[in-house]
C-alpha cells in the first residue's frame, strides 16, 4: 500500500509542480501588468489617480477587516469620570415601588 503511494506521488509531483509554476507565471504576470497600470495612472493624473487607485484597496480591506460596532467605538472615547458636588452624587436616587392596585376603577377595596 505504502509503494503504490509513493508511486502515485512520485507520478504526480511533475503535474504538481508545473500546475504551480503555471499559477505562479500568472500570477507574477497579473501582478506586473497592476503595478504597470498603477504607475501610468499616478504619472497622468498625479496625486488624484494615486487617490483613485488607493480607493478599491480601502474597499476591499473595509471587507476583510471587521466591522467594530459604533457604540463600542463610543465607549473607547468615552471618559469616564465622577463628578461630585460637595461630597454629594450628582446620581438621583432610587424610585420607590408604588402599588397601585387600590387605586384601580371598579375595584372593590
Amino acid at each position: 500500500m505504502k509503494i503504490m503511494s509513493m508511486v502515485q506521488w512520485v507520478c504526480l509531483l511533475p503535474i504538481i509542480v508545473l500546475f504551480g509554476v503555471w499559477y505562479l507565471t500568472k500570477f507574477m504576470f497579473g501582478l506586473i501588468v497592476l503595478v504597470f497600470v498603477a504607475w501610468l495612472i499616478h504619472t497622468i493624473f498625479g496625486f488624484a489617480g494615486v487617490v483613485v487607485l488607493a480607493l478599491p484597496i480601502i474597499y476591499l480591506l473595509s471587507y476583510l477587516l471587521p466591522n467594530p460596532r459604533l457604540g463600542d467605538i463610543a465607549n473607547t472615547f468615552m471618559f469616564k469620570l465622577k463628578f461630585r458636588e460637595n461630597g454629594k452624587s450628582r446620581n438621583l436616587p432610587k424610585a420607590q415601588v408604588v402599588d397601585f392596585k387600590a387605586y384601580r376603577r371598579g375595584t372593590k377595596q
